[in-house]
């Protein structure tokens, strides 16, 4: 019979999984074995947290849980953050702890903590692993975390029940059948699509979720109706497509803009909009006159926004439907004029270049410049994340990758390095400020152990720049929001990498173009002026 931990890695990977990332205890060394043997690469981190957004980010980039292995005690307390982050930005993670023996648990003391209490609040189910039925309980873990909205599980593996041998279970594949709106219930949306001269549609990560890309593209270009992205939907359809009008999230310069456009539409659809991505100015954005409708794939219980007609379940079929209720002539829309108007609005509120060096503005668009379509970006949090998501244009889904739910620091490089794992042949370029890099800078090493040529772009100000605005704002004194930072030019040459100091947009996009080509990774240093973030703000 096959042991506990060897049921774990099969169930996982006949689910797709390829990848485990973690740093292993003694408790958890049998698991690592059965992922040796079953086709699992264990990719040995140097923090938890890292290693959780590197099994999170697999996730968002593949559709197939990601996997995070800790140890007892401090192992486990280090991995709350990215679990934090796995179930804000509904990713599929499995977490899978080691803890001492069930028979030492209720008389020693060493490192023990309740570890089931301590992540129960950030997961969507936690258990720990049993003599008896752990492959019903991997499966049911696995399609917890999968369901919407996908989210993080928690397994608790003793080290007495992780070597002993179990029966394995009956695997079934059942067929999953999802429910579309009845046409009873689609004549008044039909309707109102008919009717409608300035309808406009917010997309989130839902249609992502649901794999519903191409019914969405196919819903907005029969019906002719612009669309607005959530960050973590960028993508979903080339933003160069005439229909794309920008994204929405955390900007309160661009939301200000959009809200006009709301308030002028006649018609608003949210489609897996995910409120989680918002700003709170997203409470109430209009009233129960307005015609809305929310397609998503779970019944709105968060009433951030209200709509007067409201469908969960499945997002492509609920799509589909409204696809082939289409006239032979739609009503007359926005003309391409409006929304060429609406686009320069929105870039003429972000555009702009410091008096004197680098903005980050300047940055982004020179960065976007040079990098391939395919390239895939991750972005950490700050003031420049904000700026960038309205700057860089996406044209795949999943190809822009940020902590927006939660919002965590030091996001960028550790998703970054599982990009380049996943996808060896993409060029994949992270851009972080030099707090986020300093977080998790120790996950450098993985770099050129794992010989990945990524490029790492830092803004460097030396500030929180966020942070002192709000202070600024607050007519407070400056306090706590800079600090010194390394030559980080040195690091990665210490690292393995190649290392470069810019200070214009001309130098950052030679340098860039060079690191394009490097077979080594390469970190830019980017001295920005942080005046321009005033502006958006």
């Amino acid at each position: 019979m096959p042991k506990t931990t060897d049921i774990i890695a099969q169930a996982l990977y006949e689910d797709g999984v390829r990848y485990a990332f973690g740093i292993p205890g003694g408790e958890v060394l049998e698991l690592l074995e059965a992922f040796r043997k079953v086709g699992i690469k264990f990719i040995l981190t140097k923090h938890e947290m890292g290693a959780g957004i590197m099994a999170e980010a697999g996730y968002q980039l593949t559709g197939r849980p990601g996997v995070l292995v800790a140890t007892l005690g401090p192992g486990i307390t280090n991995t709350t953050t990215a679990v934090a982050q796995a179930l804000l930005d509904r990713s599929a993670l499995i977490v899978i702890t080691g803890e001492i023996a069930t028979s030492l648990k209720p008389i020693f003391t060493h490192q023990v903590i309740d570890q089931e209490a301590l992540l129960r609040p950030l997961v969507k189910w936690s258990a720990t692993v049993t003599a008896k039925n752990a492959f019903d309980q991997v499966r049911k873990g696995i399609a917890i975390a999968k369901e919407p909205m996908p989210g993080p599980v928690h397994f608790n593996l003793p080290t007495d029940i992780a070597g002993i041998e179990q029966a394995d279970a009956r695997h079934f594949g059942p067929v999953a059948i999802r429910t579309v709106p009845r046409r009873e219930d689609r004549a008044v949306v039909e309707s109102w699509l008919r009717k409608a001269r300035r309808p406009l549609a917010f997309v989130g990560v839902g249609v992502q979720l649901d794999g519903a890309e191409r019914e969405f593209r196919r819903f907005i270009e029969a019906w002719h109706i612009p669309f607005i992205a959530t960050y973590k939907a960028k993508g979903v359809v080339p933003e160069d497509h005439p229909l794309c009008v920008g994204a929405t999230g955390l900007s309160p310069v661009v939301d200000k803009i959009h809200m006009a456009h709301v308030r002028e539409a006649d018609l608003i659809l949210t489609i897996g909009f995910d409120p989680v991505e918002l700003r709170s100015d997203w409470i109430a954005p209009w009233d129960e006159k307005k015609q809305t409708v929310n397609i998503d794939l779970v019944p709105n219980t968060h009433h951030v926004y209200r709509s007067s007609f409201e469908y969960s379940g499945s997002i492509a079929g609920a799509l589909h439907a409204l696809i082939a209720a289409v006239p032979r002539r739609v009503t007359a829309r926005w003309l391409d004029s409006d929304l060429d108007r609406y686009r320069r609005t929105l870039q003429q509120a972000l555009a702009s270049a410091p008096v004197k060096g680098l903005g980050p503005y300047q940055a982004a668009t020179a960065l976007r410049e040079v990098f391939p379509r395919d390239t895939i970006a991750t972005i950490d949090t700050g003031a420049h994340r904000i700026l960038i998501n309205h700057v860089w244009q996406s044209y795949e889904p999943r190809r822009l990758l940020q902590s927006n739910g939660l919002g965590s620091m030091g996001y960028a490089l550790p998703s970054a390095i599982a990009a380049k794992l996943i996808f060896p042949k993409r060029p994949v370029l992270a851009m972080m400020g030099e707090a986020g890099l300093d977080m998790v800078i120790g996950e450098m090493a993985l770099l050129a152990h794992h010989k990945l040529a990524l490029t790492l772009v830092v803004f460097r100000d030396d500030t929180l720049s966020l942070i002192k605005l709000k202070q600024q704002r607050m007519k407070l004194p400056e306090t706590g929001v800079t600090t010194g930072s390394p030559d980080y030019v040195m690091l990665a040459e210490a690292y393995g990498g190649n290392g470069f100091v810019v200070n214009n947009a001309v130098e950052l996009k030679k340098v860039a173009r060079v690191a394009l080509n490097s077979k080594r990774f390469t970190l830019i240093e980017a001295r920005i002026n942080p005046t321009e973030y005033n502006r958006q703000m």
